[in-house]
């Protein structure tokens, strides 16, 4: 059996304390090392909602672990809590990339709807369609795998369906959706 271990970096020059706020990252020339202890094996390297590095790693049962600010033995239950809190803050800051990238294509076609209704002509049911879908994204059965494709006839700078799932890509989950 293995403990489930959550430890935060230490500070380089008080390796006693673990480096677990802000403040002590805003210090001018602030340090850190890694902790260590036998058998310890790093699984994940997260962040927590302040945007501090933290590390969810096994140790043997035999390694006796004392636990402080910034170093805890978690339950099973704990781990899961810790990693599912992580993925939903990375969800959150996708769900922001999409909103980024579906508002640049609305923008990039306010012209037409704007040139429709400057010349009294009607809007196609596609192109109403595409636009409606755009703005139900974060809902869509889709959600967040691709942005829906502009209909025919419609031109959309294409570096933004290629830049998207890399972009997604870049906030990293644990119990990550999008496709290998």
């Amino acid at each position: 059996m293995t403990q489930l271990i959550k430890h935060y970096l230490l500070d380089r020059d008080n390796p006693s304390v673990f480096a677990t706020t802000p403040e002590q990252w805003a210090q001018p020339m602030f340090g850190v090392i890694s902790f260590t202890a036998e058998g310890l094996e790093v699984v994940h390297t997260l962040f927590d909602e302040n945007g501090i590095e933290f590390f969810l790693s096994t140790c043997p049962d035999e390694t006796v672990i004392e636990e402080k600010e910034g170093l805890d033995v978690l339950t099973q239950q704990q781990w899961n809590d810790e990693i599912t809190s992580y993925d939903a803050r990375q969800s959150t800051k996708r769900l922001n990339l999409v909103r980024k990238y579906r508002d640049q294509l609305l923008n990039q076609t306010d012209w037409i709807v704007i040139k429709a209704k400057e010349t009294d002509t009607n809007l196609s049911t596609e192109f109403k369609d595409w636009r409606q879908s755009l703005r139900d994204l974060p809902e869509s059965q889709t959600f967040p795998l691709e942005l829906p494709a502009p209909p025919a006839g419609v031109s959309v700078d294409q570096s933004i369906y290629d830049a998207y799932i890399e972009d997604l890509r870049k906030v990293p989950m644990i119990n990550d959706p999008l496709p290998v």
